[in-house]
Parts: C-alpha cells; sequence; structure tokens
C-alpha cells in the first residue's frame, strides 16, 4: 500500500470515528504543521499551543476533509487560519499618529484617578459616546470596536488615510471635550454625526 493510500485510508477511518487513526495522523503530521506555525511566530508556546488547536478544529471538522488529498495542506491551512485569528486578537492597537502619540510624551501621563472619579469618567464617556450618531459612530465603532486600522478605514471610505485620521482625531477632542464638561456639570457641546 501506497503512503498516499495509507492516508487516505487514515482519513476514512478517521471520519468514521477511528479516534486511534486520528491519533495516528496527528503523529504524523504534528512536526509539520507546528514548524508551519514556529516560523511565523516569535513565541515557541504559542506555535505549540496553536498546532494543538488546529488538530483539535481538524478532528471537529473531519468531514470536510477530502480523503483522496493529502492531509497536510488541509492542516496547515487550519493552522493559518488560527494563526491570522491569533495575530487579529493580539495585535498592538496604535494609540493614533506621531502627534498625538508626542503630546502625551510631552503632557505626561495623567496619574491615576480614584476609583469613584475613574467610574464617573467612564460614565460621562458612555454618555458622551450614545449622543454621536450616523457615519462618526460608524466610524469608531469600525476602528475601535472592529479594530480596523486606519488604512483599511480610508480603503472603506474610499478616502485618503490623512483624512480619515483627522476626523478620529476631531472625534476624539470633541468626545474628551464632552467627558470634561459632564465631569464638570457644564452641558456639553453638541457632538457631531
Amino acid at each position: 500500500m501506497s503512503p498516499s493510500d495509507e492516508e487516505s485510508r487514515l482519513i476514512r477511518a478517521a471520519q468514521s470515528g477511528d479516534i486511534s487513526a486520528f491519533a495516528t495522523l496527528v503523529q504524523r503530521h504534528h512536526a509539520g504543521v507546528r514548524a508551519c506555525l514556529a516560523v511565523r511566530l516569535a513565541n515557541s508556546h504559542d506555535a505549540e499551543d496553536l498546532a494543538q488547536e488546529a488538530f483539535v478544529t481538524a478532528f471537529r471538522k473531519l468531514a470536510d476533509c477530502d480523503p483522496n488529498r493529502p492531509i497536510g495542506p488541509w492542516l496547515r491551512g487550519i493552522a493559518m487560519n488560527l494563526l491570522a485569528n491569533h495575530r487579529r486578537k493580539f495585535r498592538a492597537l496604535p494609540i493614533g499618529l506621531n502627534e498625538e502619540l508626542q503630546a502625551l510624551i510631552d503632557n505626561g501621563l495623567p496619574s491615576h484617578l480614584p476609583a469613584e472619579r475613574e467610574n464617573a469618567a467612564l460614565e460621562a464617556l458612555r454618555d458622551c459616546l450614545d449622543q454621536i450618531e450616523g457615519p462618526s459612530r460608524l466610524l469608531l465603532q469600525a476602528r475601535y470596536a472592529e479594530g480596523m486600522s486606519l488604512d483599511e478605514l480610508a480603503q472603506r471610505l474610499q478616502r485618503k488615510t490623512s483624512a480619515v485620521s483627522m476626523q478620529l482625531h476631531r472625534l476624539r477632542v470633541v468626545i474628551g471635550d464632552c467627558v470634561e464638561a459632564t465631569l464638570r456639570g457644564t452641558p456639553p457641546a453638541t457632538t457631531p454625526s
């Protein structure tokens, strides 16, 4: 029996519920899947975790695997999808552009607020965000809730990245002013829609 025939037999057996057949497939392909991830990650523990997760996912989706084709590329495809999700989940979120970062450096980071003041600030922020509607709300949601990059937003909106960045900057200023006014007990200025 050729190696490809043997693998097809193991895939079919695993699809029929034979755990030992799946275990044999894992033993044969674990090193390759892990290596595929390890060369793309700085942390070897993450590579091992994602490799294990790839095999768990493969076991759940075993019915989707074509037994007449090699299983290695299918397993590596699952691993690459998990890697993409991992990178999205753990990517660093930029503060903004250089000017905003410089302003934080120049002014220093604010000292830690007392718990009640921090809670009031969070409540004021929620209230101010609730006042924003229309395209501005959608822009804020895409950037901060969905984590879209400035380039992705610019492409989606068919605008220049600098224009999108400026609009976000203006929204942050308006929201910041609204929060400060709310905390002082004065009526906030109208927010853009």
